[in-house]
């Protein structure tokens, strides 16, 4: 009996924060509806929500550099072969998950016909873009190679469009409005340049042996003190969420009513999440790795609900570092550059939404759906995902601009806010589990070409101990030097 009792304090403790985190989620719900029953103002959302900011804005801060610093070490422990295939293995992955939802998104579309039937509203929302499709290819290439290190913290390269009014050629009295387009910038970290810069940090770290290990050991030192903050902030983590989801929750409107006019594509888009999500990865983890897929999922509970409290699967890296290398056993090697990398191109959920719902768009608005249109955006949702960034709705940003390469008014997909709020979670969390799953795949497909960790440890510890040699030999030559003076 007592030792049943120890084992249960015992489980109890080491999951103490994932247990804390589900009552916090479920206090939270409960708080969000019984909040809407008395219409809170804006300021009131914005006091009930002002935790879950806070927690957001403490954690995002450490976000950056966590990533720089894992990515550097991780590639520079490394040799240039292993880091090829690393590379090549995890971005081949990425690119079949972005494409493979697409698919099955369009089958269910094609099958299901959620848009048949739904009454059109009208647009509520200013949805004018005038982004067009080649400039997000152009944007994607740009944030490659960002110019500035400083500035790809907190922005990202995005072309901008500016209204001019010029005379008419035919008649000088007469005005006419010509759009011109220059490069400008968002608000959003250009988490893709960071990591690629980062890796060719690493790259050449690790080429320059002996006179890359002081820059290597600054960054392996920065990555573990910044762990280590996170992991103090991320206690925060309970009443963060709750936070989060009572203000999102209570700021809802017609709940009831979205869900009975939108229920058939709600239930389209969560099919096609439930199927990527929770039979494709599971079974897929299985016949990676042979073991139990739901051992895995419990091993990654605690960063599955940050990334569904606060929708955005980049500030989860801390916590998957974690429960990557010490609950699975994975080579940090590998995990310090795959995560951040996923995380800023894996976007499995995303492309499953974002392809749904164009397709409903279409749909609603009486466009023939016929086959070269799923191509068409098959094509353009696998590659365009390639630019969502990690923030809350950037998906649905991605659904208007599609609908304008497809002619379709971008305000047809009003209704689509409607249920935003909930369906960016789900996508999210799918964007997760498949997200972690290439990080297992990877590993497991490239860990006989890595040199085994003891190795690495002991070079390592060799060399930076011989950075300190030439010192405690001159101080023992100056101590034998007093000793023959006294002699």
């Amino acid at each position: 009996m007592a030792e049943a009792k120890m084992k249960c304090v015992s489980i109890v403790k080491s999951n103490l924060l994932v247990i804390l985190t589900m009552i916090g989620v479920s206090l939270g719900f409960g708080a969000g509806f019984v909040a809407r029953e008395f219409n809170p103002s804006s300021d009131a959302l914005m006091w009930i929500g002002m935790a879950g900011e806070l927690y957001l804005r403490m954690l995002r801060s450490m976000i950056v550099p966590l990533i720089v610093s894992s990515v550097i070490t991780g590639t520079a422990s490394m040799d240039p072969k292993s880091n090829g295939k690393v590379s090549a293995v995890c971005f081949l992955y990425i690119m079949i998950t972005n494409m493979m939802p697409t698919i099955i998104g369009s089958i269910l579309v094609v099958a299901i016909k959620p848009g048949e039937g739904v009454a059109d509203a009208k647009s509520q929302y200013n949805l004018t873009t005038n982004l067009e499709t080649q400039d997000i290819f152009a944007d994607l290439l740009r944030n490659l190679v960002p110019a500035n290190l400083v500035s790809a913290t907190f922005e990202q390269a995005q072309t901008k469009y500016h209204d001019e009014m010029v005379p008419s050629n035919k008649n000088p009295n007469v005005s006419i409005t010509i759009v011109s387009k220059s490069v400008g910038s968002a608000p959003s970290s250009n988490i893709l340049g960071l990591v690629i810069v980062s890796a060719v940090f690493g790259l050449a770290t690790s080429h320059m042996k002996d006179v890359g290990l002081p820059f290597k050991l600054f960054f392996s030192s920065a990555t573990e003190v910044i762990l280590r903050i996170l992991r103090w902030l991320i206690w925060s983590t309970p009443v963060g969420v709750l936070s989060l989801v009572a203000r999102t929750i209570a700021g809802s409107q017609n709940l009831e009513e979205d869900l009975r006019k939108l229920g058939v594509y709600f239930g389209t888009v969560m099919t096609g999440l439930l199927l990527c999500g929770f039979i494709i990865q599971p079974i897929t983890y299985f016949i990676v790795c042979r073991k139990n897929p739901f051992r895995f999922w419990f091993s990654i509970l605690q960063p599955t609900m940050i990334v569904f409290a606060t929708s955005s699967t980049a500030i989860a890296i801390p916590e998957s570092f974690e429960c990557l290398e010490k609950g699975n056993g994975l080579d940090k090697r590998v995990t310090r550059f795959v995560v951040p990398l996923s995380a800023a191109l894996g976007r499995c959920g995303s492309s499953m939404y974002i392809t749904v719902s164009c397709l409903f768009v279409a749909q609603l608005v009486n466009v023939e759906v016929d086959f070269a249109k799923i191509v068409i955006v098959c094509i353009l949702t696998t590659f365009s995902t390639l630019a969502v960034p990690s923030v809350t709705g950037a998906s649905l940003i991605t659904v208007i601009i599609l609908l304008t390469a497809l002619n379709i008014p971008a305000e047809a997909a009003s209704l689509l806010f409607a249920l935003e709020w909930f369906l960016d979670r789900f996508r999210s969390v799918v964007n997760y589990y498949i997200q972690t799953l290439g990080v297992v795949v990877t590993y497991e497909k490239c860990k006989a070409s890595l040199p085994s960790s003891e190795e690495k440890d002991d070079v390592l510890d060799e060399k930076s101990d011989n950075i300190f040699v030439p010192q405690e030999n001159e101080s023992e030559n100056v101590e034998r030097t007093d000793q023959q003076c006294h002699l």
